[in-house]
C-alpha cells in the first residue's frame, strides 16, 4: 500500500510539471507572464484628494454631468450645480480605488490610425475623469467604446500619440450620477456616542435625556433613570438606520415652503456628543414621505413616513425603566 501511494504522489507531481510546462511554453517559444500595467500607476483612495467628473448620459446622449468631489478632514464632498454636499464615504473610496486600479489593456499608436481624434471619438468624448493622487494631476480622456463593447479607447493627459484600451466596466463605475453619489446616511460616525438628547414628539411635550456614565436619565419633564437599552438599542438604533429617500433642492418648488416651515417643525430631534449638536427637524409629512431638515448638511430630504413615524411620536412613558 505504501509503495502504491508514493507512486501516485510521483505521477501527480510529474502531471503538475507537465501542466506548469505546457503553460509557458508554446510552439517552442518561452511566454511572459505578464504584470499588470497599470494606466495612470497603482495607488489607493487614500491618494486621492480630488476628483474631477464629466459624462454624457449612457441612456440619454442629450444629458450631460459635471461635478467634483474633494476630500477634506478624511470626509468626501461633492459640488455640482448649486449644491454642495456629503459625499457616502465607503462609495467615495469605491470610486477612487477603482482609478488606481484601471489596467492598460493594449495600446494603439497614432501613426496607425488617421484622425485619431475623431476616429475614436476623442473630438466629443463620453467622459472626462480628472483626479488628484499623491499631489499630482492627471487626466482621462475617454471616447467610444470599442467595437466589442467591453472595452474604451482612453487617452492620458492630452497626449494622443498613444491611445489605450481599458476595461469599460470599471469607467462605468466611476460615472455615477452627481444625486447617486451624495450620502444617504443622515448620521456619521461622530454620532456613535450620544451623550445629551432633547426630543420634541409629533403629539407630547418636548423631554430632554442625558447620558451619565453610560446610563441614561430624563432631566425633563422629571429627573428619574430611564431605560438606558430602549434608548440605546432601539431608539437611537432606530434613528442612526434612517435613510434618505430623495433630496429636495433649492431649484424645486417645495423647497421654499419646506424651508419656511424649519422655524415650526411638526417634530425634531436635538443631539450632543459632548463637543457638537445637531437637530433633525420634521417639517411636514406629504403622502408616504416625511420632509426633514439637518440643521448640520442644512439640506432637505424626504424618509419613509411607515419606518419612522413611531420614532417621532413616542410618549414619555416609553422611555420609563420598567421594574419589578
Amino acid at each position: 500500500m505504501r509503495g502504491k501511494a508514493l507512486l501516485i504522489l510521483s505521477l501527480s507531481a510529474i502531471l503538475l510539471g507537465l501542466v506548469v510546462f505546457f503553460l509557458i511554453i508554446d510552439r517552442g517559444e518561452v511566454k511572459v507572464i505578464k504584470k499588470r500595467d497599470y494606466l495612470v500607476g497603482k495607488f489607493s483612495s487614500d491618494d486621492i484628494s480630488y476628483l474631477g467628473i464629466y459624462f454624457r448620459d449612457y441612456y440619454d446622449r442629450t444629458k450631460e454631468y459635471e461635478y467634483f468631489i474633494i476630500k477634506s478632514n478624511n470626509l468626501w464632498f461633492v459640488s455640482y450645480s448649486n449644491i454642495i454636499d456629503r459625499v457616502e464615504y465607503k462609495l467615495a473610496n469605491f470610486v477612487a480605488n477603482i482609478i488606481g486600479d484601471i489596467e492598460n489593456l493594449g495600446s494603439i499608436s497614432s501613426n496607425e490610425v488617421e484622425d485619431i481624434i475623431n476616429s475614436f471619438g476623442f473630438s466629443r468624448p463620453n467622459a472626462r475623469i480628472t483626479f488628484v493622487a499623491n499631489n499630482i494631476t492627471n487626466e482621462i480622456l475617454v471616447g467610444n467604446l470599442a467595437p466589442t463593447k467591453d472595452y474604451y479607447y482612453v487617452t492620458l493627459n492630452g497626449n494622443y500619440e498613444t491611445i489605450y484600451l481599458v476595461y469599460a466596466y470599471k469607467i462605468d463605475n466611476i460615472l455615477k450620477y452627481p444625486e447617486e453619489i451624495r450620502d444617504k446616511n443622515i448620521f456619521t460616525h461622530e454620532w456613535t456616542n450620544i451623550t445629551g438628547i432633547e426630543y420634541k414628539p409629533i403629539s407630547f411635550p418636548k423631554i430632554i435625556f442625558t447620558n451619565k456614565n453610560n446610563k441614561w436619565f430624563s432631566v425633563i419633564p422629571i429627573e428619574k433613570e430611564v431605560d438606558s437599552i430602549f434608548i440605546e438599542n432601539e431608539f437611537l438604533k432606530n434613528l442612526r438606520s434612517l435613510a434618505i429617500e430623495h433630496f429636495i433642492d433649492q431649484d424645486n418648488k417645495l423647497y421654499k415652503n419646506l424651508i419656511l416651515k424649519t422655524n415650526t417643525p411638526i417634530s425634531q430631534i436635538k443631539l450632543y456628543n459632548g463637543y457638537n449638536e445637531m437637530t433633525l427637524m420634521v417639517l411636514d409629512k406629504i403622502k408616504t414621505n416625511f420632509y426633514c431638515y439637518d440643521t448640520i448638511r442644512k439640506v432637505i430630504f424626504a424618509i419613509d413616513y411607515e419606518s419612522s413615524k413611531s420614532l417621532f411620536d413616542a410618549q414619555y412613558e416609553r422611555f420609563v425603566k420598567i421594574t419589578n
